[in-house]
């Protein structure tokens, strides 16, 4: 299986705290992978790292087909944030002519499947207007309206409903093109770990577990949600 992402000892610090310690991950093509771990464990920001969005304190990020951080490897990146930023007064129409307009790679074809595949159907509505759950559906339609090597998806499941959330999952799942691989951070695990093929645990900025699902169901007989409850040593998610 060929390598697409690494981090190679990554560490991040605001000030005098840090945000992240001795992160070392690897990202195979054609996999889905699971970035799992409470609200403030350091996920978002090591989302950002990888995306080219911040830069790390010590350590780098091996980018797909080694591209040099920045332009190009934001190329080769889809990156869905946990808040979808767009002037108030662009509508869902104009979100996707910017996406259009920005990245080669955007996929009309691409755009619509997803389009339809959530019901995304309000084109003229301000995106100021919509609901939380509306506005993740456009966020992660738009993401893999582009055709590229790696998605990151930061929190894709929050403010939607069960059935909402069951589209959502599908719809991944569709969209993910044979060579890419996926990154989703969530701690909403029951509801998306059936499309894991890897997950790493992330604790007060540092990595508590790693492992194949498969690998981890068989040995262990555990699911990766009883799995991070025992990790986490939490009595539910």
């Amino acid at each position: 299986m060929k390598t697409l992402i690494q981090t190679k000892s990554i560490e991040m610090k605001y000030a005098d705290k840090r945000a992240l310690s001795d992160i070392n991950m690897t990202i195979e093509s054609g996999k889905i992978i699971g970035l799992l771990g409470p609200n403030g464990s350091g996920k978002t920001t090591l989302m950002k790292l990888i995306a080219g969005l911040l830069q790390p304190s010590s350590g780098y990020v091996i980018y797909p087909e080694n591209a040099a951080r920045g332009v190009e490897s934001k190329a080769a990146i889809s990156f869905m944030p946990d808040e979808l930023r767009f002037p108030g007064y662009m509508t869902v129409a104009d979100a996707f002519g910017f996406y259009s307009d920005m990245y080669p790679d955007y996929s009309k074809i691409r755009a619509e499947q997803m389009r339809e595949l959530l019901n995304i159907d309000n084109s003229k509505a301000k995106l100021k207007t919509l609901s939380k759950g509306q506005k993740e559906r456009v966020a992660l339609a738009l993401t893999f309206s582009r055709q590229t090597k790696l998605y990151l998806l930061d929190e894709p499941l929050g403010g939607i409903d069960p059935v909402g959330k069951k589209k959502i999952v599908d719809a991944i799942l569709t969209m993910q093109l044979d060579d890419s691989s996926i990154v989703i951070s969530t701690h909403l695990v029951k509801d998306i770990e059936r499309i894991f093929d890897g997950v790493y645990f992330i604790s007060n900025g540092n990595i508590a577990f790693s492992g194949d699902c498969d690998e981890m169901r068989e040995q262990s007989g555990k699911t990766v949600e009883q799995k991070y409850l025992e990790v986490f040593d939490y009595e539910s998610i």
